[in-house]
């Protein structure tokens, strides 16, 4: 039987969730869990996932939307990790081409800086070996007049030259949904909004949780399965706090911030890695017309679903833009959007944020529940290798092991990176004859990959429907999410099914109304739904410009 992961139909799963037994529970529908999700329903296990947000709210729609290897990694001697997540980063590339593309990356040397020239064709050439990277992305090494020719807006004071090599430029969430739609097609069932509020067990041994509705509050309904995974990032000790296992290793959250200038005011040419003043490591990358430079890294002990961008995390990264960059003369005034997000780390006593480790761990408790903590979106399909394998050892049947490794993902089935650019020429001549433009088909393969004739044929099928104003890429793109991706609120389309509340904040402001009534109209909001939805998105629009107190 076909899963259905549609908004309309969520209620329904709801019921056929609370009527069964599975082999394996998921909390959390960040990337870890949805890639648990995937590896495990394709070795025939039977699966349910909840999150208490949407898909990928946390963590996993809040880095800096990198596949990468971790070059920093390095200087902490963490060989092991750069050579296991350094070598996923192509398998995630020819698993998604639609959401993941190679991205050459400019290290700028400076006279004084962290790297010399040395240090860095020693450590790229270490790392090329490590990740296994390809004979036609390895790295090169530039002179100053080189740099300077990738890079004009740099720094000329004390510039020695440069490093370059390729990193994947990715969508963190649309990567998250995709990996989550393949599990949901290989019979995965999955909810959003959905909140353990405890967990269940029979003589000591937890069978399954009880969770609530946040779209209906006065409801709750119970998981049962034989075996629970806590995969909730940044709350990973709150669900071991609830089994009463919390002891030994802990997390220790770190805040990274990232600010969006267009590029009409930071003409950047090229993705920049370098390094501040006080040593720290910050990505400058172009995308969409904009571009976005971050992270911050500072310890962080609040609200992890809404961790603010303060006046210090904005000063911090203008004074890096302007320190590396000096002649674009950022201002507060350039800022368009922003967002921070909250890294769930294994704590190290004495360590500083950006010392810790970004290695994962799988940790068991005596009531069985499994919980997998710390880790990088690069390593998410081995990560999730790792955890099925030890799951089902406490399962009384035998499994396959993992075949994700050449597994494409939702929207990934194009015949891997080769077979792409000619899939994306067929599917734009077809968006055309729909009567699409160009520019419009573009933006919908990029967008959704091999699934994008079901989003062109809605032009079709929807032609009575009400359009709201709406452009067609928009208005198609917003009922596939409903259809076909669980979108339930305003804030999961703008932000994490679309990105435009980052890159194109004017879009949103524009669309933001036609949206919200076509949503309304198509789920049958309430009156307060729609307030409420609305507020949420107005203030995600406010919290994205505006710095906050901590």
């Amino acid at each position: 039987m076909r899963v259905e992961f549609s908004s309309k139909k969520r209620q329904e799963m709801i019921r056929t969730m609370g009527n069964q037994q599975y082999d394996l529970l998921i909390i959390g529908g960040g990337i870890t869990g949805a890639g648990i999700a995937l590896d495990a329903a394709t070795r025939g296990l039977s699966v349910a996932l909840v999150d208490m947000q949407d898909f990928a709210a946390g963590t996993s729609s809040r880095s800096t939307k990198l596949v990468h290897g971790g070059l920093r990694y390095l200087k902490n001697f963490e060989i092991g990790l750069v050579a296991e997540v350094g070598k996923e980063r192509e398998i995630v590339y020819e698993n998604g081409p639609h959401v993941t593309t190679p991205e050459w990356m400019l290290l700028p040397i400076h006279k004084g800086g962290t790297f010399g020239k040395l240090t860095t064709s020693v450590g790229l050439r270490a790392y090329d070996f490590l990740a296994g990277v390809k004979k036609q992305e390895r790295r090169k090494m530039l002179t100053t007049k080189e740099t300077l020719q990738k890079e004009p807006l740099l720094k000329q004071d004390g510039l020695l030259g440069g490093g370059y090599y390729v990193e994947y430029k990715t969508d963190d969430a649309r990567l998250t949904i995709e990996v989550l739609k393949e599990a949901v097609a290989f019979g995965a069932h999955a909810i959003s909004y959905a909140q353990v509020s405890r967990l269940l067990y029979d003589n000591g041994k937890n069978i399954g949780v009880e969770v609530k509705d946040l779209l209906h509050s006065d409801h709750t309904f119970q998981v049962k399965a034989k075996k629970t995974i806590n995969a909730t990032g940044p709350w990973v000790d709150l669900i071991r706090e609830m089994d009463q296992s919390k002891k030994g290793k802990v997390l220790r959250l770190t805040k990274g911030v990232h600010l969006v200038i267009d590029q009409a005011r930071f003409p950047l040419k090229q993705a920049v890695y370098f390094d501040t003043s006080d040593g720290r490591m910050v990505f400058a990358i172009p995308r969409d017309g904009k571009a976005y430079v971050g992270t911050t890294d500072t310890f962080f002990n609040k609200d992890a679903r809404n961790p603010p961008m303060t006046n210090e995390d904005r000063e911090y990264i203008i004074q890096a833009i302007n320190g590396m960059f000096p002649t674009v003369n950022i201002t507060a005034e350039d800022i368009e959007s922003s967002w921070a997000g909250v890294r769930p780390l294994i704590y190290e006593e004495g360590k500083d944020p950006s010392e810790i480790s970004r290695k994962d761990e799988v940790w068991h408790s005596e009531s069985g529940l499994m919980t997998i903590a710390g880790g990088k979106l690069t390593g998410y399909r081995k990560m999730a290798e790792t955890v099925v394998d030890q799951a089902i050892k406490d399962l009384d049947q035998d499994y396959p092991p993992s075949n994700t490794k050449k597994l494409p993902i939702s929207g990934g089935h194009v015949g891997g990176s080769k077979g792409f650019e000619e899939f994306a020429k067929e599917a734009i001549q077809y968006a055309q004859n729909e009567g699409l433009t160009k520019q419009q088909a573009r933006y919908l393969v990029q967008l959704f990959g091999s699934n994008v004739t079901t989003v062109i044929d809605l032009k079709r099928t929807l032609k009575n429907e009400e359009r709201f104003g709406l452009p067609d890429e928009l208005f198609l793109a917003l009922h596939y999410a409903m259809n076909h991706e669980m979108v339930v609120k305003p804030e999961d389309f703008f932000i994490r099914r679309t990105g435009l509340l980052y890159f194109n904040l004017r879009l949103v402001e524009q669309w933001k109304e036609g949206v919200i009534e076509c949503m309304a109209h198509s789920l049958q909001w309430t009156r307060d739904q729609k307030e409420s939805y609305t507020l949420e998105l107005t203030n995600h629009i406010h919290q994205a410009v505006t710095p906050m107190k901590e």
